[in-house]
């Protein structure tokens, strides 16, 4: 399955109408790189709408995202707001816009009628500089009979062409409380198309075991509940580049759980672990030692941290 999205998940709503009222949930784990501190970085350049040709694209979140051209001795030819990610047929920037979803009217618990409420979406596409070529990679999920529903698309990373997009939807349908869901995507901008990156990680049962002694230890399951269980599921794979940029995998897993048990970190029925993965899948290795720009830019903006870095 390419997309992960949350849609399917929002049929739990209607079964929570007795839930007891749920503690307040943990704080969702983030697995995003934190952007290079704003005094150490490059001082930016004006932006234009043209290529630079044979530099180096590096990213970073910060205040929504910047990207840096890099030549090869790290010094910044340009730099540019937003995410951009270079490959052979040119460079590609990330657009994000927020559109209206259809809710509809619902009856509570004591028979009042809400009308509909609030309904948010995001679409993203990738826009090819010079030429205005499009992709559509994230849209707006449906209404589904939903009273309000809240979705936003976050790009946490970048290895090459690859994007790694996490999805996230807040829905409410009148039942005894709201629910939290996620997706996850991973996108080729070379080809245009989604990844199944999920199913080429390699050593998934080693993950799960190291996972589900995480989940275990913090949640004191007897033994004979957690032979029982089933192992955590591979929800989620986010990049992250150390400090001379080599790159470095993380990999989500999330066990199903009561609504009050769950922590927010992929879903209100969900509590996740993470845990690093030794080898990359094997499609990301040639991007898994930094070229020599990536080093010598971190070589002078010491403590930077990046969020992905591509080159035509």
């Amino acid at each position: 399955m390419l997309r992960s999205r949350p849609a399917f998940l929002i049929a739990f709503l209607t079964l929570t109408s007795g839930c007891a009222a749920r503690p307040q949930p943990a704080p969702p784990v983030t697995i995003d790189v934190q952007p290079a501190p704003a005094a150490r970085a490059p001082e930016p350049q004006a932006a234009e709408d043209t290529a630079t040709g044979g530099a180096v694209l590096v990213w970073s979140s910060a205040g929504g995202g910047t990207t840096w051209h890099v030549a090869e001795d790290g010094a910044v030819l340009r730099e540019e707001p937003g995410i951009v990610v270079a490959t052979r047929r040119g460079e590609w920037r990330w657009e994000l816009r927020t559109e209206d979803v259809e809710t509809s009217a619902c009856e509570l618990a004591l028979g009042d009628v809400r009308g509909p409420g609030d309904g948010t979406g995001q679409r993203a596409h990738l826009v090819l500089r010079g030429t205005g070529a499009r992709q559509e990679v994230i849209t707006p999920p449906d209404g589904d009979g939903s009273n309000v529903i809240q979705h936003r698309a976050t790009v946490i990373g970048s290895v090459g062409p690859y994007l790694f997009i996490e999805e996230r939807t807040y829905a409410y349908a009148c039942g005894a409380h709201g629910f939290d869901g996620a997706g996850f995507v991973v996108w080729d901008a070379e080809r245009g198309a989604a990844v199944d990156l999920l199913a080429e990680v390699r050593g998934v049962p080693a993950l799960q075991r190291e996972a589900a002694a995480l989940l275990d230890a913090f949640e004191e399951i007897p033994v004979a509940e957690r032979q029982a269980q089933a192992p955590p599921e591979l929800v989620k794979l986010a990049p992250g580049y150390a400090a001379r940029g080599w790159l470095r995998m993380t990999a989500q897993l999330a066990r199903g759980t009561c609504y009050a048990c769950g922590d927010g970190a992929w879903s209100s029925y969900s509590r996740s672990a993470m845990v690093p993965i030794e080898r990359p899948p094997a499609r990301l290795e040639p991007w898994a030692s930094p070229p020599p720009g990536v080093r010598a830019f971190l070589a002078r903006t010491p403590g930077a941290q990046i969020n992905g870095w591509s080159r035509p």
